[in-house]
């Protein structure tokens, strides 16, 4: 299930709702009850760069697929 964003104007508060994608209208807020405006939120990920020394960041590293395959293992293998 989705985690929604709201925020109360009244509580001047955000908080997060975790319900069905039918259900993601509007929301009471926790403290007062007053009808909550839901927010638009950008999600997050974890990027695994296998080219850099801890597994972050982004690189311009152009390899083969076999090669990609080849270095895939190695990292499980750690």
């Amino acid at each position: 299930m989705p985690i929604y964003e709201y925020y109360c104007e009244n509580c001047q508060k955000k908080f997060e709702v975790i319900k069905g994608t039918a259900e993601r209208g509007s929301n009471p807020c926790p403290s007062c009850k007053q009808e909550a405006k839901r927010l638009y939120s950008t999600f997050s990920f974890y990027f695994f760069n296998p080219f850099t020394k801890d597994g972050e960041g982004f690189t311009s590293k152009v390899v083969s697929n076999e090669k990609y395959k080849e270095m895939n293992r190695a990292i499980r293998e750690r």
